[in-house]
């Protein structure tokens, strides 16, 4: 599995990828995906532990410069706001991500479906299998449901959350590919 953007093979498929952002307490988290007929192959997984965020940001850039990415899901909430717009501005294909209870469920149940459908091929890498196993899901004192994994020295599941982020099924793409739409200019 490749550690760089210029290891990947050329795809067949799609590439979908999607980046968990930390910096101290946890790690930032890359995971690059094959999708081809809804079957997701992992092509690539990268940790950066206490890396810079400019760091992190000149990789990425590299990374949507190098392979023909579709969609970079990012994690735009609290320290991830400033990286995710810079790329969104750059790169159209950025698509900056709030995790709430709602999208966290969302991702962790359509990971589960492509696990469950053995639509998704992961590398053999303990840490990896141990974070998905880390997800529960709670419900919480206001009846909203939360998915997350506990604290470990090792981060906040964000191998997985990096994973859930680039294997999500798309929303709104469906209307778009079931018809064509007719468009009429004035003027």
């Amino acid at each position: 599995m490749a550690q760089d953007g210029s290891d990947v093979p050329v795809p067949q498929g799609r590439l979908v990828a999607g980046f968990d952002v930390g910096r101290t307490r946890d790690r930032s988290e890359l995971a690059v995906f094959e999708e081809v007929a809804g079957r997701f192959t992992c092509r690539m997984l990268r940790s950066f532990e206490g890396v810079p965020f400019a760091e992190q940001e000149a990789h990425l850039r590299r990374l949507l410069s190098v392979l023909p990415v579709a969609r970079l899901s990012v994690d735009r909430s609290g320290i991830g706001m400033n990286l995710a717009e810079n790329l969104a501005r750059d790169f159209p294909q950025v698509v900056a991500e709030n995790f709430t209870n709602e999208s966290k469920e969302r991702w962790a149940t359509d990971f589960k479906i492509l696990l469950q459908r053995r639509d998704v091929t992961l590398p053999r890498e303990r840490e990896l299998v141990g974070q998905i196993h880390s997800i529960k899901r709670r419900v919480l004192p206001s009846g909203k449901v939360s998915f997350d994994a506990e604290r470990t020295n090792r981060g906040h599941a964000d191998k997985f959350w990096a994973v859930a982020l680039a294997c999500q099924r798309e929303r709104g793409l469906e209307r778009q590919e079931t018809g064509e739409i007719g468009v009429r200019v004035i003027g």
